[in-house]
Formats: structure tokens, C-alpha cells, sequence
């Protein structure tokens, strides 16, 4: 794929990302004043569709900071950056192959589920029923694996993280996996095939584990608090996908010798 065309796409995810946190704010119960910040223009209600264009003229033209919670406006407009720069390296990655269409919409999914499980620690069915009839529809067409491999995958993720959140609520007495994050493996496993959706899980494990010591060691998230699972499922996912198969491939060769 030419640089001019990987570009665009890195428009289209700059266009995209506007629509997806306006999608994603509507589950952030932080916005007391259904006033979004910084994108907040002069009417108190929430923004349909806005991006980095309107954000940046906000702050161009000076905003009241007095209304602003930093934390909480920035993370969308770094959600929007992440999304342009996923839309610009898939279309490097996967070139003009009809695969591109599945990624691309994976990631739209993925970007609007991390937003609402860190502002508001949830997953929200409607945005994984959207996701699993979505991947459903595509992969009919396109299927670089037998169809019967990705409704597998569906099952055994979903039911392996069912069986590990079980098994860790025992241990633990309380519990450690929300529905939304196994209901969401549906969706993953429908994308990427059994193989590399076994392998995403352990990836998003070990993110996961890295994160919340990273996190307790900093001083940034307090003993005992639950830290939303989503955004390390979100980055175990696509570094699976990416790189799921050569990471095996590997594994598999260190056993042979």
C-alpha cells in the first residue's frame, strides 16, 4: 500500500475516532453536567460528534479550565490519536486485502470499550452485540480461516475467561471478571481464530499484570481496587493478531530443539 493511501486511512480513523468517543460518552457518568470537557461548546448538552479539529480550536482559542477535568478530557483525545494511528498501521500491516475491513471494524469496538470501562468500569452489551453480529456478517465473506475455527474461538474464549474468572473469584472470595469482558471474547474470538485468541489471552493476562503493578508501584491505583480489565484485553488482542502466529511459531520452535 502506497504512503499517500496509508495516510488516508489515517484520516479516516481521525474521522472515525470523533464518532466513536461520542459514542463511548454516553456511558461516562463523570459528565454530571452532560457538558463534555474541553469538547464542550457553548450548549449544555453532550456532542454528537466531535474529534481533535474541535479540540484543538478550544484550546487555541482558550477554555475555562475552572470547568475542565483534565484526566478525563485528555483520555478521549488520546483515544482519538491511538485511533488514527491503529487505522494507519493496519492499512500498512494488511495492505489492500478484504481482512483490512475486519481489523478496521475490530478496532472501532476496541476503542470505544476501553473509553467506557476506564471512565466507568464497563463494557456495555450493546456495543458487543453491535461487535459479534458485525464480525459475524464480515466473516462470512471473509474468512481467512475456516468458518467453523472462528465460532470455536468464540466459545473457547469466552469460556476460558469464564473458567479463569470463576476459578479466581473461588480463590479470591470476591469478584475479578466482569460478564462484559467474557461476553466481549465472543467478539474476539469471531476475529481472530482459535489459535490466536488462546494465545490473546495470556497476552492480556500479562498486560494485565505488568499494568497493576506498574500502577500500585506508582502510587496510581490503591490496593485493593478493581483496575478495569478491558484496555489490557483491547492491547492483548491486537498484539495477538498481529503477531500471534510468529510469537507460536516461535514458542513451538524453542520446544523442538
Amino acid at each position: 500500500m502506497s504512503s499517500i493511501a496509508i495516510i488516508v486511512f489515517a484520516l479516516l480513523g481521525l474521522l472515525v475516532s470523533g464518532f466513536l468517543s461520542a459514542i463511548a460518552i454516553q456511558w461516562d457518568s463523570r459528565f454530571q453536567s452532560l457538558n463534555p470537557p474541553i469538547y464542550a461548546l457553548k450548549k449544555q448538552t453532550k456532542q454528537r460528534f466531535f474529534g481533535l479539529l474541535p479540540l484543538i480550536k478550544k484550546i487555541m482559542s482558550g477554555i475555562n479550565q475552572r470547568k475542565i477535568k483534565p484526566s478525563l478530557a485528555w483520555r478521549y483525545a488520546l483515544g482519538e490519536f491511538m485511533t488514527t494511528v491503529l487505522f494507519a498501521h493496519a492499512a500498512y500491516t494488511i495492505g489492500w486485502e478484504p481482512e483490512l475491513i475486519a481489523v478496521l471494524f475490530f478496532i472501532c469496538i476496541l476503542v470505544i470499550i476501553v473509553q467506557t470501562d476506564l471512565t466507568d468500569m464497563i463494557i456495555p452489551n450493546k456495543v458487543v452485540a453491535v461487535g459479534v453480529i458485525g464480525a459475524i456478517g464480515i466473516r462470512l465473506f471473509v474468512h481467512p480461516l475456516p468458518l467453523l475455527n472462528y465460532g470455536i474461538a468464540a466459545l473457547a474464549g469466552s469460556g476460558a475467561l469464564l473458567l479463569i474468572g470463576m476459578i479466581s473469584s473461588w480463590i479470591l472470595k470476591k469478584e475479578t471478571m466482569g460478564g462484559g469482558d467474557i461476553k466481549l471474547y465472543v467478539l474476539i474470538g469471531l476475529i481472530l481464530g482459535v489459535k490466536v485468541t488462546l494465545l490473546s489471552l495470556f497476552l492480556a493476562s500479562l498486560f494485565g499484570l505488568i499494568g497493576g503493578i506498574a500502577l500500585l508501584a506508582t502510587g496510581a491505583h490503591s490496593k485493593g481496587k478493581t483496575i478495569p480489565f478491558g484496555p489490557y484485553i483491547a492491547a492483548g488482542a491486537l498484539a495477538a493478531y498481529y503477531w500471534g502466529n510468529g510469537l507460536i511459531d516461535w514458542y513451538l520452535s524453542l520446544l523442538s530443539y
